[in-house]
């Protein structure tokens, strides 16, 4: 299998979105992860092993945290602030968050 390298993350209490990537990496490295808890010698760490429901509630706060994401990025600029700026990416964000609570 192959990874891209990643960097180890921590969580920084004021950046929000560290915790939207330490769940971002942790579903990105899913399939490595089961594979490394199933290896014999690591068989006492196979407690810590996520079950498949847990790994699909990660992929939902994945996707979740990714509308966040993608909106506050859209709104962050080093330029002067305009409202016709924010207008296009807040509406997006709003329907994206509307369909999301349809499904």
């Amino acid at each position: 299998v192959r990874i891209d390298v990643l960097q180890l993350l921590h969580d920084v209490k004021t950046r929000w979105d560290s915790i939207y990537y330490m769940i971002h990496h942790l579903c990105y490295l899913c399939q490595l992860i089961d594979s490394f808890l199933d290896r014999p010698n690591n068989k006492d760490m196979k407690k810590y092993r996520l079950s498949p429901m847990q790994w699909n509630v990660l992929w939902d706060f994945e996707l979740i945290l990714e509308i966040l994401h993608q909106a506050i990025c859209a709104l962050s600029s080093e330029c002067l602030p305009t409202l016709c700026k924010y207008l296009i990416p807040f509406e997006k964000f709003y329907d994206t968050w509307i369909r999301l609570g349809q499904d």
